[in-house]
This record gives C-alpha cells, structure tokens and sequence, in this order.
C-alpha cells in the first residue's frame, strides 16, 4: 500500500497542473482578441467604418507566430487531461464559448475568403450571374461593383464551394441587401452557429459514450472541447476568419451522432449536405453507404445512394451549366503552393532542369499529382476493404482526408478543420495526437534567401513532427494512443479519476460524470 501511494504521489508530481495551462491559454487568447477588435480602430481608414477594407490583403499566416505561443499553454493542458487532471465541465466549456464569441465580429486579419464567398452569393442573387461559371472580373456589372472592387481577393476564380454553401451565402447576401457590413455580421452569426453547433455535437456524442459505458468516457466531452473548440487553429480559422470549413465540421460530427445513435438516413442527408459544401467531405459519405451495405444489404445501401444523388441533384440544378460547373475545381488542383507535394515539386524542378527535360516545373507538377493520386487511390482501396464498422466509417474518413492532405499540392491549414472535430469525438485514435501536433506545425513560416531552402525547412518543421508522433504511436498497442493510463492526479477542485484497475473501477462512470 505505502509503495503504491508513493508511486501515485510522484506520479502526481510529474503531472502538469491543468487549471494555471487554461488560464495562461484564456489571457493569452483573450489579449490577442482584444488586438484583432481594437486594430480596425486604429487603420488609416478607419473613418470608413469599422468593417473599412483594409490596405492591402494581409497574409494568411499574419498571426502564425502568435497563434503558435498559444499552442504552448493549450499542448500543456491536454496532456495534462491526458494524464488524469480534470477542472469541471462549466468551465470548459463556458471558456469554449466565450473564446469563440469574443472574436466573431472582429475582421479577420489574414484570409478574406469570407469576402469571397459574400460576392459569389451576390453573383447570383443581385446581379444573376452564375458563380460556377462566371469569373467575377469578367462581365463589367461586376467589376464595377463595390463589393468587387474593393473586397475580392481571387478575381479571376470561379466558386470551387458546393452548391449548399452558395445557397446560403446568397440567403444571406438577400437578407444584408446592399450592406456588405450586414452581411459580414450575418455570415460571422451563422458561422459561430455553425461553430456551437459543432460544440454541441462533441458533448452530445462524449455523454452518449458515456452511456455505453465506452472507455471514450475516461476523457468525456471537456476533452473534446478542448481539442477542438480551445485549439488555436480553430479559433483563428472558424469565428475569426469565418470559413466554410465550419459547415464540415458541423455535418460530419452531426452524422456521427446520428448514425452512433442508429439513423442511418439522417446520416445520409447530413453527409450528403456536408459534401455539398466542400467536395472532399465525400469521402465519409462513400464510407457509409460501404458499411452499409456490409450491414444491410445493397438494395437498402442503393435507397441511401438514390436519397444523397437526389440532394445533390436538387442542390446543383440552380447552377449547373454541365463539366463546366467544374471550372473553378479543377482550376485550384492545377495551384501548388508551400504544401508537403507543392515543396516535392519545386525541389524536383532543378533535377528535371539539369537533365534537359522540357518544361521542368510542369512535368514536376504531373510527376507529384500522378503518384499523390496513385497513393490517395490506395488509401482509399484500403480503408473501404476494412471498412464494416460504424466507427470504420470515421477513422477512415479521417485516414483518407490525411493522406489527400499529405499528397495535394494546394494545401491550407483550415482544411484540418473538420478532421480535428471529428477526432475530438475519438480521443483513442491514433490519428488524434498526429492531428493536433499538425494543426500547431502546419503554422510555422520559414523565409530566407536561399527561397527553396527555406521552403524545405519550412516544410519539415510543419511536416515531421506530426508525422513523427503517428509513427511512434504506431509501436504502441493498435487501436490506442499512449499507453499512459488516466492517472491518480486530481484537477482544481475535482476529485480524483481512478484508473480502471482500481477496486473503484466499477464506479469510474459515475465519478468521472461528477468531474465532468
């Protein structure tokens, strides 16, 4: 007895307090808050009003370096639940939602693309353009209005965003009318609606867990608020920049819950939806109507088919103009830019150069996209062979959505959006800790003379470190990750968690309930 209390005590002593990391995470992120609010007040046009465009377009890792201070205190804080440390649930989540409504009406400091999918919506509503189609730089009615002149980033971009997105941005384009201050607010609303929603669906999914009585419930929903709700990537890319990621996240967890709880057209119809915003969340979509035909047959596997192609349908039949609907997609898997791929290619470019090969960069950009598609292809082969689970369907979203992220060479640090919600339901996935390393790294910018070595090193500081974590997991017992039992090492104020060999371990769901 003496030589177990003395390992506890010393393994409470190794253990990082979680109370002092979420406060130092709060006043960090609540400071930086206060930056993005106040800066507008103090531009040179500010006489304009407070949504005025800004100078010039900031970068898109304007604030990286901030944004990665704050990785410090919130890495700390989820080893620190990792390791046993609890404060309770209120304060976890009303934390959650006062982090993310602090910046919702602030103006984004990087990406403008909030803008962008404003004027799509504008395209079809005001001026009876079709976005898939039309570049808004083309006909002068557009180019001569002043949501285009001053706020559009990508003038010569068709609409790459499914038809339910553009429905709901030119739904709020008709509401804001020719106000581009309203219809910001408007789009920041339902995107921190989105955003709660999404949050909803993680506490909703770790309670439902805890029913089951699965191990899930060992980390609960404060866990899963605290991957993806406290995560600074999430908060400087869905309530700050307002991007439809959001929408992704929100279907996809929504589906999980859906179908966990057993109704599987539900999970169709939010799938299909989801899809219908950003094409890649098809994949999750494919994984279900697989396991369901594994599970019920495929004559009702084909009824699910029939519902998601009917929605899809309906959904493009106000912009469909053939292939060309299109256009804008596969115009932006032409792009590279300083992804993993987009780095092969730039390194591989001087190699074709030296041997005399013509047209080098393109041939480099064939030579990554032929073999990225050649491995996305194998992935996807391999996760629908083994899938005939329901939780088959999410681990192997998530595996395909990486590996696409690893192999295409446009990629942008918001698209781990979704992939961290979903995660945030599965806390013993593999792939979680790899994520959240990922969604810290891929925010890391190198620039030096030489250009391509810095982008090499850029690249593998964002690159190696997640790859790293999922490659040591990987030794550990499959289907965990770490082999670090919830330790004895109570949280401010809570009690302590036991550990499932304890003699308490038959109540461990209604203790860790009480923590929670």
């Amino acid at each position: 007895m003496t030589t177990e209390r003395t390992a506890a005590t010393a393994t409470r002593s190794r253990t990082i307090p979680l109370g002092p990391c979420l406060i130092a995470f709060f006043v960090g992120a609540t400071v930086l808050s206060a930056w993005f609010l106040i800066r507008p007040l103090h531009s040179p046009f500010a006489s304009l009003g407070y949504y005025h465009p800004p100078a010039a377009f900031t970068a898109t890792y304007a604030f990286n370096k901030a944004a990665n201070l704050l990785f410090v205190p919130y890495a700390l804080a989820l080893f620190a639940w990792w390791r046993g440390q609890r404060v309770a649930f209120r304060w976890i989540l009303g934390g959650a939602v006062l982090l993310h409504v602090m910046v919702v009406l602030a103006p984004p400091p990087g990406t403008q693309d909030v803008n962008q999918y404003l004027f799509y919506g504008r395209m079809w509503v005001v001026h009876h353009f079709n976005p898939y189609v039309v570049q808004p730089a083309a006909p002068r009615a557009l180019n001569m209005d002043p949501w285009f002149t001053t706020w559009i980033k990508w003038p010569t971009q068709t609409s790459v965003y499914g038809p339910v997105w553009t429905l709901l941005t030119a739904g709020v384009v008709a509401v804001a009318g020719n106000s581009h201050s309203v219809a910001y607010v408007a789009m920041k609303l339902v995107v921190l609606a989105l955003d709660l929603f999404t949050m909803w669906m993680i506490v909703v999914a770790a309670r439902d867990a805890e029913r089951d009585g699965s191990e899930v419930e060992r980390f609960g929903a404060g866990f899963g608020l605290l991957v993806y709700a406290w995560n600074p990537l999430i908060l400087l890319t869905v309530p700050l920049a307002g991007l439809a990621d959001v929408a992704l996240a929100a279907g996809l967890t929504a589906a999980y819950v859906a179908r966990r709880r057993g109704h599987p057209w539900v999970t169709t119809v939010l799938l299909t939806l989801a899809s219908l915003v950003k094409i890649y969340a098809v994949v999750a979509l494919l994984l279900h109507l697989v396991v369901t035909v594994r599970q019920r047959g495929w004559r009702r596997a084909g009824a699910h088919t029939a519902l998601a192609g009917g929605l899809a349908v309906a959904a493009f039949a106000p912009f469909w103009a053939g292939l060309a609907t299109f256009t804008g997609l596969l115009h932006v898997a032409g792009l590279t830019n300083h992804s993993l791929a987009g780095t092969v290619q730039r390194v591989l470019t001087p190699a074709l150069r030296v041997v005399g090969v013509p047209g080098p960069y393109r041939i480099a950009g064939d030579v990554v996209r032929w073999v990225g598609t050649g491995l996305l292809i194998w992935s996807a082969v391999w996760v629908t062979a083994r899938a005939k689970e329901d939780r088959d369907v999410w681990r192997g979203a998530v595996l395909i959505l990486s590996v696409y992220f690893l192999v295409t060479p446009w990629f942008l640090y918001w698209y781990l959006v979704a992939p961290i919600a979903l995660l945030a339901l599965m806390p013993r996935d593999r792939l979680m800790p790899a994520t959240i390393t990922a969604s810290g790294t891929l925010l890391i910018t190198t620039a030096f003379w030489p250009w391509l070595l810095a982008q090499i090193i850029e690249v593998t500081l964002r690159y190696a470190p997640p790859l790293y974590v999922y490659a040591r997991l990987g030794r550990r017992r499959t289907g965990t990750v770490g082999a670090a039992p919830v330790v004895d090492a109570p949280g401010p104020g809570v009690e302590p968690l036991p550990t499932p060999a304890s003699p308490g371990g038959a109540s461990l769901a209604r203790d860790a309930t009480a923590a929670r």
